[in-house]
């Protein structure tokens, strides 16, 4: 009782002052700037009550005017009942009993309970075998053969109706599971009977719309896994650049059925020949809610043409069908379902989700542990207009005890339930439904009782303990499933009915308050300033703790990281750990310009490789000398591998040195184990057997790993894409890897250096002059899968201005004397005035400005032959970057 007692004198309050209290804000600036995550809890209360559970039954808290003689009937009833079971019980208190099984675990059992199936706007008979599903014969054998456990619960309640060809939506939390729909979909794709009606000319008759190129690759491959059971069907995997040229020589094999692409790839193939999709009838949404998030006006457009092409009078016997599977419910998941569906069958297998399809009002209360109790008061109706069934979630038994003691002390009729009271499961359900109109019933209960309960007619539902998982979460709305109003009329319609779930959220919460407020942000709910106070202040905390984490991939690759509330990697630069590194005796250059050889190529515009130094480059001396050494039969294989163990490696003609990342150990003792390797100085890796692992011997361990980071700045994907088209990265490839360019460094920190322009330059030993073959942004641009980014940059400086790095400037003594000459132009993205009055080698384009075709009007080998442009001509910077080439051949 005393752990609800957190201030005494508030009882003594006067009523004026109370209600003053009671209409405090609750603030949430920070007193203690520390790591933990209470100090940014809100340390002013404004919160006045707090019961007394054992307040004696004549004070004038118990006596409230407005208590109806019914209600206190109903209490005295269930007193007598439970006084009656608690005496049965004593009297037989079951000694038997000696396994140690609760008896709530017992009636668990024996009920053989299972989580809330799911909620469906249209009524579905699941499949819960392989061979009672829809799907045809063939794909039954091949799932046989891949030992297919049978349909999960999500697959037993969408595959029928997808089969039957109808309008389907599914929220799961099975968004990796592509065989949700595409069974299904190659099932009905089989009965060719239904397409007779449809024009007789190539085109798909199913179009798998994806979020990114990565995961359509993904449905592609498996795709091809399954459509070997059933007739041909011929799928294509489209993704179309932004040049109009390659949508318009966009050509499908004959008897294509299906295609699988992004949004943006789609629309642009429309545009350019929308009559390859007068036969569409199955678009199917993979990922939704990120489409319509990152692809939203592409999205309609799509939906759009899809709904004028079937309305066609010629394709009324024909499917038509449109399929949205996701994880999460949202706003445009409403609209397409009014809009483009036809009667569609929901499925929601997510229980938090089908609160937000219910239209559950979600609220939220800010209070510290210890007013927990007297928030709790606050948020109860004790005049409610219609009957209210409230359930209050705990956490123990003590918890639901303290909570069922505070409510009574204010003349509130509430029942508990709790696995030390399962004898009374059923006086408490029969308590439940006794419910009439302008009265009110309270249940304090624990998490593990509601698969007993079987509850859903609850009206309101209060967490006065954080839920341990979004599953607990789900369950816990699950209880209100008879009041989810989804798009059944207005809010204002709906008026007091509106299902109400409130969570009290304290300091020990803090963690769980990100995750809160992207919820709160999916239901429209009302969101308090306090509470993004507050998460801004958790997001501070934890970016404090990643000081140790390695810097966001994203981040340092297009200057943003998507979302740096849920990414693990770090966003700031941390002064200690990103220092530049040492190759030799100097550290990473700073600034100015460098060469670099690629070794090995991660994407379109991060690579590994090193910096060749012309006055004094180390690695060669001791690529030399370790040529040198294992020549004159000094293979020494190496018995004992230890992991991170430094290593001699011969390919072909070469050696290197190696690092030992990892050892998989074979089940065949006789059989060599796996090794992964690190080629330290050239930054790839690469599996291979203990016997080619040579011992290198102490003096060639003493020169640090050569292989540095490389990052071309100012270009990212087009179409919100994160990661690089496989096409890009493969033609960069094979026109860098391995040969000499010239860059600018813009920054270095830690292994890492981020350069702009790189360029490859060819030496004309007969003219003796230097031309510039091509600038690898510009060969990017020209693929037409990437666009500009010139935030890039700046956003790296602001990165180094906020960690306090001092900006290394180069200085007048390293600007090459001026000479005479032309200049080409290159690239006019960029403003020719940043670069007036610096006296230092140009930034990238304008460095070399060579004419570079806009990324609209080029093909993938465009970009070295151009006219020049006079009115962007700066002879004097050509001529100091032309002078710096020649003196560094």
């Amino acid at each position: 009782d005393k752990a609800v007692k957190c201030n005494m004198d508030s009882l003594r309050d006067s009523p004026k002052n109370k209600s003053e209290k009671k209409h405090h804000c609750i603030s949430l600036k920070d007193t203690n700037k520390c790591v933990e995550s209470s100090a940014y809890w809100p340390t002013k209360r404004g919160i006045t009550i707090y019961a007394d559970p054992d307040v004696p039954e004549g004070s004038a808290l118990s006596q409230k005017p407005n208590e109806k003689p019914l209600r206190l009937a109903e209490k005295k009833e269930y007193d007598e009942k439970n006084s009656c079971v608690k005496l049965l019980q004593f009297l037989n208190p079951d000694p038997l009993r000696a396994d140690g099984i609760s008896d709530l675990q017992q009636l668990q059992k024996l009920k053989g309970l299972r989580p809330p199936v799911a909620v469906l706007r249209n009524k579905i008979e699941p499949c819960l075998t392989i061979d009672s599903s829809p799907l045809s014969a063939d794909l039954k054998k091949a799932l046989q053969r891949n030992k297919f456990p049978g349909p999960s619960h999500t697959e037993s309640y969408s595959w029928p109706p997808i089969a039957r060809g109808c309008d389907v939506v599914v929220i799961s939390h099975c968004e990796s599971n592509p065989l949700l729909y595409l069974l299904p979909v190659l099932t009905i794709l089989q009965t060719g009977a239904c397409y007779k009606s449809l024009p007789s000319r190539n085109g798909p008759l199913a179009v798998i719309v994806c979020p990114g190129w990565k995961k359509a690759q993904f449905i592609f491959e498996l795709l091809g896994e399954y459509s070997m059971s059933s007739r041909p069907l011929h799928p294509v995997l489209l993704t179309i650049g932004l040049h109009k040229e390659e949508a318009k020589n966009t050509k499908l094999p004959r008897g294509c059925d299906v295609i699988v692409t992004t949004p943006y790839s789609l629309l642009r193939l429309l545009a350019c020949q929308s009559l390859l999709f007068l036969r569409l009838c199955h678009l199917i949404l993979d990922e939704v809610e990120v489409l319509f998030l990152e692809a939203n006006e592409q999205m309609f457009a799509i939906l759009d043409n899809f709904k004028k092409n079937i309305e066609v009078e010629e394709r009324e016997s024909a499917p038509h069908q449109i399929v949205a599977v996701g994880v999460h419910w949202n706003k445009h998941i409403e609209h397409l379902i009014k809009e483009f569906m036809n009667d569609p069958y929901i499925v929601i297998t997510a229980m938090e989700e089908a609160a937000l399809y219910g239209n559950v009002q979600q609220v939220v209360h800010l209070c510290l542990e210890c007013e927990k109790t007297s928030t709790l008061l606050q948020a109860l109706d004790f005049i409610p207009s219609q009957a209210q069934k409230t359930l209050i979630f705990t956490c123990s038994v003590a918890e639901t005890e303290v909570v069922c003691k505070v409510v009574e002390s204010n003349s509130i009729f509430c029942l508990k339930m709790h696995k030390e009271m399962i004898f009374n499961l059923q006086n408490v359900l029969e308590q439940w439904k006794k419910l009439s109109s302008g009265s009110q019933i309270i249940l304090a209960l624990t998490d593990d009782c509601v698969p007993l309960l079987a509850i859903t007619d609850a009206t309101c539902v209060i967490h006065f303990s954080f839920p341990a998982s979004p599953k607990v979460f789900g369950g816990r709305l699950y209880c209100m499933s008879d009041h989810f109003h989804a798009e059944q009329g207005s809010p204002a319609e709906q008026g007091d009915k509106k299902a109400k779930s409130l969570l009290l959220l304290t300091e020990k919460d803090a963690s769980h308050a990100v995750g809160i407020l992207r919820y709160l942000e999916r239901a429209d709910a009302k969101v308090p300033a306090e509470l993004y106070e507050f998460t801004a202040g958790v997001l501070e905390a934890k970016e404090d703790k990643k000081a140790g984490r390695l810097l966001c991939p994203y981040l340092k690759a297009f200057g943003f990281c998507k979302d740096k509330r849920i990414c693990p990697d770090r966003h700031r630069i941390n002064p200690e750990t990103d220092m530049p590194r040492k190759l030799s005796s100097q550290a990473l250059p700073s600034f100015g310009y460098i060469k670099i050889i690629p070794f090995y190529i991660l994407n379109a515009t991060n690579y590994f490789g090193r910096i060749i130094d012309k006055h004094m480059d180390l690695y060669a001396t001791l690529n030399a000398e370790m040529n040198e050494y294992f020549k004159d039969s000094n293979k020494t294989t190496v018995e004992k591998v230890e992991k991170f163990g430094l290593y001699g490696l011969a390919e072909k003609t070469l050696f290197h040195r190696v690092q030992v990342l990892e050892v998989s150990q074979k089940e065949d003792a006789w059989a060599l184990d796996d090794i992964l390797v690190e080629f330290i100085d050239e930054g790839r890796t690469g599996l291979v057997t203990r016997d080619q692992l040579l011992y290198l011997p102490e003096h060639f361990h003493a020169l640090p790993p050569q292989a540095v980071e490389f990052i071309v700045c100012r270009v990212k994907p087009a179409d919100n894409e994160m990661e690089w088209n496989p096409k890009v990265t493969r033609y960069i490839h094979h026109k860098i890897v391995g040969k000499l360019h010239v860059a600018k460094v813009i920054l270095a920190l830690g292994n890492t250096v981020w350069i702009d322009p790189m360029v490859h330059i060819t030496n004309l030993s007969n003219l003796k002059t230097s031309v510039i073959d091509y600038n690898v942004r510009a060969e990017i641009l020209s693929m037409g899968m990437g666009i500009d980014n010139p935030e890039h940059i700046e956003q790296l400086k602001k990165l180094r201005e906020d960690a306090k790095i001092p900006a290394f400037e180069e200085s007048l003594s390293q600007t090459p004397p001026r000479v005479t000459g032309t200049r080409p132009a290159q690239d006019q993205d960029r403003s020719s005035k940043e670069q007036e009055g610096q006296g230092m080698p140009p930034t990238a384009e304008d460095a070399t400005r060579l004419q570079s075709p806009q990324p609209e009007d080029t093909g993938a080998e465009g970009g070295a032959e151009s006219k020049m442009s006079s009115e962007n001509q700066k002879p004097g910077e050509y001529l100091l970057f032309k002078t710096w080439l020649s003196s560094n051949r």
